[in-house]
């Protein structure tokens, strides 16, 4: 795989730089639509390894998930110990002052082994867009005599995914974003809508939806490949976001999701594994995947090698080596807000399994275990090669109750959060509907997906980025409408494309 993966992209690397005169930059090479390429099933299959290959390098070409995902809420705080390793921007993003996260600031040079400027660039996103696209189209046109009909419609429905996936990516930093789905696409286009873009990736995800197999009989594609799972997973995400931006047609998105999670919980393809193997959740692969992004030092796939996980944040030695430099965490979770998730007296498993003692220490003293069951051996500094969770089942039922509080199915909302609540073996929720009942719903997911990179993008979603309770430096509102929640688009974006424009917010 690695070698498959390695070819494509420097196929898209060499096509980049003889094409920068064309439209986003990344047509692919000629040959990967000539007679030597799409010919049998073994090139389609080595191709859609390559799309997953190229989004794995995508999304982890700087620490998008920790700091988009998590920092940016300003719950998780620099520690004030520390053993000279610079992390500062943690505190620059979380108080949305990202201009100088992009670019680096003077005296700031070891920030550049992290390329934080790729967070204003989307590029990569399009080269896996382009790839799929250019999938769909010659597995379409082309007669390739030992791929019958049915493994072809997979193909495209995995491609179709891989597709969505990156646009919803896209769409979350960036807002509104150019929108194309035809193979070779060159001429310049302007920004599409977001929730239009959304829209459409809905209908183009649906439709596919049976084309895909609730699961595998080969284990190491559970999580790892595309399945219904991961695409019903998918849409209900880009429902809920839309239901957060669509206020109109909020109870239609409500809905979708509401009967989506009910299809993915029937299809007994997946489970909520016991707190006490978090390890194998978070490892990856495991029956509560839907998608993971495989990591495998092993083959040297690496957010590990470069620093862009999330544990790297949250842990110190044992767990983090060699002990010179790594006796405190470089973050740590605010103990208000831990305390305000974990009230005292309150049992909870996930206290005790995904974090240590010093869980309330406002310093570099404190860990979040979640990656972390080992300690590290060895002196090498490296990170955990979990797999990164991009989807997995318990945040979609969380995200199915949080659709069926808003529709005022009470019951069955609270229902499913203490599905949630009883594996982690704490109280179950005893209280009242409407917005107390859609609070405890919020906070269950805060607590469940902790450092999964998806915290303040709901935050955004429900619109409680504007409250200090939710978030640390909470947006006013005129600078959530003016796309303060947003992220600077590189002006390189602007090249070629008479039409483009830049996100205003970021343009002061």
């Amino acid at each position: 795989m690695l070698r498959r993966f390695i070819y494509i992209t420097a196929c898209l690397l060499l096509c980049s730089q003889f094409g920068c005169k064309k439209f986003l930059n990344v047509q692919p090479l000629d040959r990967l639509s000539g007679n030597t390429f799409f010919k049998s099933a073994k090139d389609v299959e080595d191709n859609i390894w390559d799309i997953y290959g190229l989004f794995r390098d995508a999304s982890g070409s700087c620490p998008l998930f920790a700091l988009a995902g998590e920092a940016r809420g300003g719950m998780l705080a620099m520690s004030p110990k520390g053993d000279g390793a610079d992390r500062t921007f943690v505190e620059y993003v979380a108080k949305n002052d990202l201009i100088p996260v992009i670019y680096r600031p003077p005296g700031k040079d070891f920030w550049d082994i992290f390329d934080l400027y790729m967070l204003a660039d989307w590029k990569p996103f399009y080269r896996v867009i382009q790839a799929c696209n250019i999938l769909i189209y010659e597995v379409d046109r082309r007669a390739i005599p030992d791929l019958n009909d049915a493994r072809k419609r997979t193909y495209k429905a995995e491609a179709t995914f891989m597709r969505c996936l990156s646009y919803f990516i896209m769409v979350r930093l960036w807002g509104d974003v150019v929108y194309y789905t035809d193979a070779y696409h060159q001429a310049p286009l302007p920004r599409e809508k977001m929730v239009t873009v959304m829209n459409n990736c809905i209908a183009d995800l649906t439709a596919v939806l049976g084309d895909l197999p609730w699961t595998f009989t080969e284990p190491a594609y559970q999580g790892a490949r595309t399945s219904r799972g991961s695409a019903v997973g998918l849409l209900m995400e880009m429902n809920m976001w839309n239901a957060g931006f669509d206020k109109a047609n909020a109870q239609k998105y409500y809905q979708t999701t509401a009967d989506l999670g009910n299809d993915l919980m029937n299809s007994g393809a997946y489970m909520l594994l016991p707190i006490e193997e978090s390890f194998t959740i978070f490892k990856g692969r495991s029956r509560e995947s839907l998608f993971d992004i495989v990591i495998s030092s092993n083959y040297g796939e690496g957010l590990a090698e470069k620093w862009n996980d999330l544990s790297e944040l949250v842990v110190h030695y044992p767990y983090k080596r060699p002990a010179s430099n790594h006796q405190y965490s470089f973050c740590y979770f605010r103990a208000e807000y831990l305390r305000r998730l974990y009230p005292s007296g309150v049992p909870d498993a996930r206290i005790q399994v995904w974090f240590d003692s010093q869980m309330f220490s406002n310093d570099g003293t404190f860990m979040f275990l979640k990656y972390n069951s080992l300690y590290e051996q060895g002196n090498a500094d490296v990170n955990v090669d979990n797999n990164l969770i991009v989807l997995r089942y318990a945040g979609a039922v969380l995200l199915r109750a949080e659709a069926l509080a808003e529709l005022g199915q009470a019951d069955e909302a609270i229902r499913l959060m203490n599905m949630i609540r009883q594996r982690a073996k704490t109280t179950l929720y005893q209280g009242g509907a409407g917005q107390a009942l859609k609070d405890a719903i919020f906070t269950e997911r805060a607590k469940e997906l902790m450092m999964e990179g998806h915290y303040y993008f709901d935050v955004v979603r429900t619109g409680r980025v504007t409250s200090q309770q939710w978030c640390y430096y909470p947006l006013t509102q005129a600078q959530f409408d003016n796309g303060g929640w947003t992220w600077p688009i590189n002006s390189a974006a602007l090249d070629n494309n008479p039409y483009m424009q830049l996100n205003n917010y970021w343009l002061r």
